[in-house]
């Protein structure tokens, strides 16, 4: 997937003007998941984390088209002791006015791995679910010199993805209905 949405940014990326770097420091990155268990019902909850990511893009005039790596990090409830591992790749864009608001759009691959269920509880095979994530952002860019700047952000992900958990264990589907995340990006712009 990765090397797929490199090669389909190629093109785009060669008639940049600018390159810039970000590192998405996420102060809230919040997962709503549905788990169905065979014997407890409906599972519902919020899984929050502050976890971080790497961004790279180019900047046309106003616009910007950047690639995102969130790699394999740690997310839970923490009044019932649930943990679970989560882990994307997108591709977006975002529109900055002159008055330092962006806005845009992103779309990419998510994943999420339930580690322990309510209570701590741990299973033999960790039920997994992954798929398309898609969603919008906006925020507030500050320059700080030529290079560096600071990015506060919100994020809201529509992509809905859902799987069957393993024979295994007792949970039979494992759904995540949304991602939404609160970033401050320390960004530097060649």
């Amino acid at each position: 997937m990765k090397k797929l949405l490199m090669l389909l940014l190629l093109p785009v990326f060669s008639y940049a003007q600018s390159p810039f770097f970000e590192l998405r420091l996420g102060l809230e990155d919040n997962y709503r998941k549905v788990v169905k268990h065979q014997t407890n019902g409906t599972l519902q909850g919020n899984f929050k984390g502050q976890n971080y990511g790497l961004r790279g893009g180019y900047s046309f005039g106003s616009s910007q088209v950047y690639l995102e790596y969130n790699p394999n990090q740690n997310v839970e409830i923490k009044s019932a002791n649930e943990l679970a591992k989560v882990e994307s790749t997108f591709v977006g864009y975002r529109y900055l006015f002159d008055s330092g608001l962006q806005l845009g759009g992103q779309i990419g691959h998510s994943s999420f791995e339930l580690v322990k269920g309510p209570n701590g509880v741990t299973f033999s095979d960790n039920p997994t679910t992954s798929g398309v994530t898609y969603g919008v952002n906006l925020g507030y860019k500050y320059v700080l010199s030529k290079q560096f700047y600071l990015l506060g952000e919100a994020v809201y992900n529509f992509g809905m993805y859902k799987t069957n958990g393993p024979d295994s264990t007792p949970v039979d589907t494992i759904e995540i209905q949304n991602q939404s995340q609160i970033n401050l990006n320390i960004g530097y712009s060649f």
